[in-house]
């Protein structure tokens, strides 16, 4: 059976550096996923006139997005197995960044649905292997710390729009997705810096040693 320790802590306790390292990380990477879920839906008709196209084409710059995000979700456990959690996690991170600096450079409507579709394929990833993470390194103290996690979930979407609304009142549309680019570096250097020694390559393989 899977060896599990009791979540005994004590909520006023202060976490232990390596667990606040790690949610760090995590958290970041959840919270990029979901708030660019929602802060392209104010700026649809924007959009449509600075690409010159459609309200109905342009629409699946969030339903790509959506799709691909959706789509990817159900592969994490296959491709945290085979490419080791690390590797894959800072590969996400560095597509995700990739792929808003391309939407921030997009030509055309088209262009930026493709980018998007590749966004939201890596953006997938990020949130449940946040929550893989945490329940990892957690411990004694998963209760809180996944208290922490939930957080992205439940502001990312909240802040979209107002993000959005700020962003195209006082500078160009392009900076919607561009605006992620400083933020996902910060990330992907704290994901090297904080997590190699915390958090074995792959948590699936770990687990099946428990088991025997």
């Amino acid at each position: 059976m899977l060896k599990t320790e009791p979540m005994t802590g004590n909520p006023a306790e202060k976490l232990p550096a390596p667990i606040s390292k790690i949610a760090t990380v995590a958290i970041l990477g959840s919270f990029l996923s979901q708030l660019d879920a929602t802060v392209v839906n104010v700026s649809l008709p924007t959009l449509a006139v600075e690409l010159h196209s459609t309200l109905s084409t342009i629409q699946w710059v969030t339903s790509g997005y959506l799709l691909s995000l959706a789509l990817m979700l159900p592969m994490n456990g296959w491709l945290v197995d085979r490419i080791g959690a690390k590797r894959l996690y800072v590969w996400c991170f560095a597509t995700f960044t990739m792929s808003s600096a391309l939407c921030g450079e997009a030509w055309s409507a088209e262009s930026l649905v493709g980018f998007r579709v590749l966004q939201g394929m890596s953006g997938g990833l990020l949130a449940p292997m946040a929550q893989m993470m945490i329940a990892r390194a957690a411990g004694k103290h998963m209760a809180r710390v996944m208290g922490y996690a939930a957080l992205p979930i439940l502001l990312g979407p909240i802040l979209g729009p107002v993000l959005a609304g700020t962003i195209l009142q006082h500078a160009s549309w392009r900076w919607l997705f561009l605006v992620n680019v400083p933020v996902c570096v910060a990330g992907i250097v704290m994901a090297v810096l904080f997590r190699a020694a915390v958090w074995p390559d792959s948590p699936f393989k770990s687990m099946q040693e428990n088991d025997r």
